[in-house]
């Protein structure tokens, strides 16, 4: 979902390393449609940049001089902050993004194809802002309200309001309510294409779970974490969902 023509992005970097502020610069500059309008060293001068330039978009480091990125949001406000990635080369501050609200979360050293995938998700960000402001536009898509679940002899329903946790299992789903589970035959991918991203989140390659069945999270040692939802389970977030998981929550 690239900008249109008269959708430039306006872009603020607030970076203390003089060659991490570089890398970032380069590659904002080679994407379509961004408008790099400060850059600053230290999270004070970044508070101030925020509030004198009114970017749509502020790619933040979180260990700074003076004050750190989560301090920065603070001084600001987070009601205040325009759209921000936070940007860290460590991981035990993802659980802290989510807190925030941050749009994502990029971990150091990350590529040209991981910055996009931040853009994207902003250019989704503010469009959806968009639709939610114009009363004529375009129809969303519609979810699943409920799973239709083929028993021996009858078909039950199953409001997703109710689900907890869905898992994959061979060809089989196991779809778990605080009172029971339920078994279907059919994949992970057909269900999680068929459900809102505002109420579901995938944390592993078989597991989604529904947002608000999240409790907390708790982080480990080598940047694990464990997922605990309001009934008591305990469920191990992959690595590799790890950044898009907090970001989802964040939404």
């Amino acid at each position: 979902m690239p900008p249109t023509a008269t959708q430039t992005s306006r872009v603020l970097i607030v970076e203390d390393e003089v060659h991490a502020r570089g890398f970032l610069r380069a590659l904002l500059a080679a994407e379509p449609g961004v408008s790099i309008v400060g850059e600053a060293a230290d999270g004070a001068e970044g508070a101030e940049m925020v509030k004198a330039l009114s970017p749509d978009l502020v790619f933040l480091d979180i260990q700074m001089p003076e004050l750190d990125g989560f301090e920065m949001i603070a001084r600001v406000g987070v009601d205040e902050m325009p759209a921000f990635v936070l940007v860290t080369a460590f991981s035990e501050h993802a659980t802290r993004a989510f807190e925030v609200e941050a749009l994502d979360y990029l971990c150091k050293p990350f590529d040209r194809d991981r910055l996009h995938a931040s853009l994207q998700r902003f250019y989704r960000h503010r469009a959806r802002a968009a639709e939610s402001l114009d009363p004529h536009g375009p129809s969303r898509k519609t979810w699943r309200r409920r799973l239709a679940i083929k028993q021996e002899s009858s078909v039950q329903f199953v409001p997703v309001e109710h689900v907890l946790w869905i898992e994959a299992d061979n060809k089989y789903v196991i779809i778990r309510t605080p009172k029971q589970s339920f078994i279907s035959r059919q994949t992970i991918q057909s269900i999680v294409d068929e459900l809102s991203p505002e109420q579901f989140v995938r944390i592993s390659r078989s597991i989604v779970v529904r947002k608000n069945a999240v409790r907390e999270v708790k982080p480990l040692f080598h940047g694990d974490h464990t997922v605990f939802l309001t009934d008591g389970t305990e469920l191990a977030l992959s690595r590799n969902y790890r950044e898009k998981f907090f970001s989802e929550m964040a939404r």
